[in-house]
């Protein structure tokens, strides 16, 4: 399995209508893929965290040089190498979406070869299904808060409708329309009351809180029976989350701006979080996301991994949540993004609150051309 190539493939979509989460307003979706390909013309398709810019030429410039003629099938080792080299490069930073990409590839290579799915490589799966909770719930540009409200509440009605038992909302208003926590809460209680009891809710405030404010909203969450509460302070505070863990009522959550085993293993020694949420696609790809877990598991910490990418994404975190222990859920984003639903030649959908683990060998799915193609940002 000597590698002869690796690319990075960049996609874009500039969307219909933007949103807002509690960091930025989102008005086009990217990604960066990363191709690989072997001498006997085995391909594997991974994916990379943040934008385009910056990672496509640390692939393309950096790590490609580096890796050809490895041997796609030592994917931990090339790993190691990558965090070392790119340490040192670096510095302070080492690039993690980059090392991601190119860690999804090789084990959707390595699956390939042996014609089996990465679930299998990773220990075996324990469920066929995924239960799922959907993400979404952004903000529309708004002059007042109940059409904000309105959209919101509407949004999570048709989840509801669509088979799905768990919601995630958006919170943190303040940083772009000036209304504080009590909105937040505000818009919470209304889901609540919209959906029911039955229907489980949590909420991300995309470290929006200082924590003062996280420890207000966290009581607030608890009235309504939210069932976690995430990334409520910036991500490199372990200190006052574990404050916070230790003092809230609800679960706390987190992950998504982690990245490798030892920071995951510096949050679950502190205590400061519950939940943690590494993502495939930030946290080191599958070797990473897989460790973290592990470390979460044997801290008594449940691990629900951040999902918000293309298929390639999607399917590989659908690889590792099948072999979880526990009751771990999917975070399947419910934005309209064609880039996610097409990607894959046999689309990844809900099944009520299930979503079926793609069985094909690797990450389990084919890359559909034409969408590639049709995305794509450099040609």
């Amino acid at each position: 399995m000597e590698i002869r190539t690796i690319d990075a493939v960049p996609l874009r979509r500039e969307l219909d209508d933007r949103f807002a989460n509690a960091q930025k307003w989102i008005d086009a979706r990217e990604y960066c893929l990363v191709r690989i390909e072997t001498a006997d013309g085995t391909v594997g398709w991974g994916e990379c965290w943040g934008p385009i810019a910056g990672t496509r030429e640390v692939i393309d410039e950096r790590i490609a040089p580096l890796l050809s003629g490895r041997d796609a099938a030592a994917v931990e080792s090339i790993h190691a190498d990558l965090v070392f080299d790119l340490r040192s490069a670096y510095h302070s930073t080492v690039p993690a979406g980059a090392v991601s990409g190119v860690d999804l590839a090789l084990w959707d290579l390595r699956g390939k070869a042996a014609g089996t799915s990465v679930a299998t490589l990773l220990g075996g799966k324990r469920r066929e299904s995924v239960a799922a909770y959907a993400t979404g719930h952004f903000w529309p540009p708004a002059d007042e808060f109940a059409e904000v409200k309105e959209s919101v509440v509407a949004e999570a009605e048709s989840h509801v409708d669509a088979g799905f038992d768990a919601l995630k909302l958006k919170i943190g208003l303040q940083r772009h329309f000036g209304w504080g926590p009590e909105y937040d809460l505000e818009l919470v209680r209304a889901v609540r009351a919209a959906v029911g009891d039955d229907v489980a809710v949590m909420a991300d405030a995309n470290h929006a809180y200082d924590l003062p404010a996280a420890r207000r909203v966290a009581e607030g969450l608890a009235e309504v029976d939210a069932a976690f509460f995430e990334e409520p302070l910036a991500p490199d505070r372990i200190d006052a989350w574990a404050r916070l863990n230790r003092e809230s009522p609800v679960p706390i959550a987190g992950g998504e701006c982690w990245a490798f085993e030892p920071e995951f293993r510096r949050v679950a020694s502190a205590g400061a979080a519950d939940v943690l949420q590494p993502d495939v696609t930030s946290a080191g790809g599958l070797t990473s996301a897989r460790r973290a877990a592990e470390v979460g598991d044997a801290a008594g910490l449940a691990t629900y991994p951040h999902v918000f990418g293309s298929a390639v994404a999607l399917a590989a975190s659908l690889q590792l949540l099948s072999t979880l222990p526990g009751s771990p859920r999917l975070e399947f984003d419910r934005t309209p993004n064609p880039i996610r639903e097409d990607l894959a030649a046999d689309p990844i959908r809900n099944e009520g609150t299930e979503v079926p683990v793609p069985d094909g060998p690797g990450l389990g799915i084919e890359i559909d051309r034409e969408t590639l193609d049709r995305f794509r940002v450099d040609r």
